[in-house]
């Protein structure tokens, strides 16, 4: 999801939805002040509650201006980042952390951090409850609601391992001569759609 650099910048510029999150960093000398822990331990688990996400670190979430994070600062946030996935959230959440430089409107060059949150096989509780995340906000579950995840979820818990999609994979890291060897006479032609059938991705 938004693998390049550009395709991540495009989708910056409409603002956050259902699998976009921004957020601008404060910070009080080598603290991190904003976003609270409690809320962005909220916001991480409501994503990872719906579906796989990105959240970006360093962008002003109401302008969509590229403010970026200061170098010298980025080993303070990702253990930050840790400590909340770790402490604040129930299972702990994985989740994957990228420091990425880009250019600002202006054409300056900023750094920003991609956390990309797959889709858990587990419900995640934060110091707020359990959410899930409807267009760009996040909503508590209701008991009904929570109830149904907690079965689609342990069911899912319950596929064999060799048919669970590994986070963070991509499709180059297949290697066509060994997947090839599958192939049949009936197989599709298209190798997106031979690659989803035989659960070698997932799309």
């Amino acid at each position: 999801m938004y693998e390049s650099i550009s395709e991540l910048l495009k989708q910056i510029v409409p603002g956050e939805g259902s699998v976009l999150e921004l957020k601008a960093i404060e910070f009080s000398e080598n603290s991190v002040v904003g976003p609270h822990r409690d809320s962005m331990a909220d916001e991480l688990a409501a994503m990872a509650n719906t579906a796989s996400g990105i959240v970006v670190l360093g962008v002003d979430d109401k302008t969509k201006s590229i403010v970026g994070i200061p170098p010298e600062k980025l080993d303070i946030i990702e253990a930050w980042l840790r400590s909340i996935c770790n402490d604040l959230i129930d299972p702990p959440l994985d989740c994957v952390i990228r420091k990425l430089i880009v250019n600002d409107q202006r054409g300056d060059e900023k750094t920003i951090l991609r956390i990309d949150l797959p889709r858990s096989l587990f419900v995640h509780k934060s110091p707020n409850g359990y959410f899930r995340r409807i267009g760009s906000s996040r909503r508590e579950m209701k008991p009904d609601v929570l109830a149904r995840l907690f079965q689609q979820r342990s069911q899912a818990r319950l596929i064999r391992f060799d048919e669970q999609t590994v986070p963070g994979t991509k499709i180059n890291g297949l290697d066509p001569e060994l997947w090839n060897k599958f192939r049949t006479v009936i197989s599709p032609r298209e190798d997106l759609e031979f690659l989803e059938k035989m659960k070698l991705i997932t799309i």
